[in-house]
């Protein structure tokens, strides 16, 4: 009897020890990163900022799988560059100390072509030093650039369904109620939110009051609705 309670103690001995050495190995693989969004592109407008802005910086998520460390480390991203050369644009990608995310930081500056047309500007995770690349579906991104009217990423088949469908008057009217972009652009709340709903509403409140349409002879004035034009 004590030899078969010795050979057990031995078995579950080396198999603690198996498993801590996988666990090791688990923890040791360099850690993987790639963007949150699946060949996103993030829309951004020098129109929706305060008159006057030249710069401003534009975030885009980066996700993280492994082991967090207490420095903060720099993801790799290339430069696939703009369809403009006269775009002026800096980049930097970085896994926060402590944190399993991080952002590239596109810094873009408000120059003369933005204001003609807008410009793509095209980005690669690459693997580096410190990180392994991870989805390779989530390995590109864009970032569309322009200092005129455009529809951002967030007005999707769900905003159609409460504002009804994109136009460049529209959102005028939004760049024109206080704190609406903001809001709308932040994301984080679902459309059937009492605060969004307010919003939706002060939209309409202003397109009355300021008796807001797409022509001078249209007989009614533009609404922020079901799938409304």
């Amino acid at each position: 009897m004590m030899k078969k309670v010795t050979y057990f103690a031995v078995l579950l001995l080396l198999g603690a020890a198996a498993c801590s050495k996988s666990e090791i190995d688990t923890w040791s693989v360099k850690p993987r990163v790639w963007f949150t969004g699946a060949n996103d592109t993030t829309i951004f407008s020098f129109y929706s900022l305060p008159e006057g802005t030249e710069e401003h910086t534009v975030e885009i998520a980066i996700s993280m799988a492994g082991a967090m460390e207490n420095v903060e480390r720099v993801v790799k991203v290339e430069d696939l560059g703009s369809r403009n050369e006269m775009s002026r644009y800096e980049i930097s990608a970085v896994i926060p100390a402590n944190q399993t995310a991080g952002v590239l930081r596109v810094t873009v500056h408000k120059t003369e072509n933005l204001g003609n047309a807008p410009d793509t500007i095209g980005f690669r995770i690459c693997p580096s030093e410190d990180f392994e690349v991870g989805l390779e579906e989530n390995l590109q991104n864009a970032l569309v650039i322009s200092n005129k009217l455009t529809k951002p990423s967030w007005w999707n088949r769900e905003a159609e369904y409460n504002l009804g469908y994109y136009s460049d008057k529209k959102m005028w009217v939004i760049m024109q109620v206080e704190g609406a972009f903001e809001t709308l652009d932040a994301g984080g709340y679902r459309w059937g939110d009492d605060d969004i709903q307010v919003l939706i509403y002060k939209l309409n409140r202003y397109c009355k009051d300021n008796n807001v349409k797409y022509r001078e002879e249209d007989e009614h004035v533009i609404e922020f609705d079901f799938w409304t034009e």
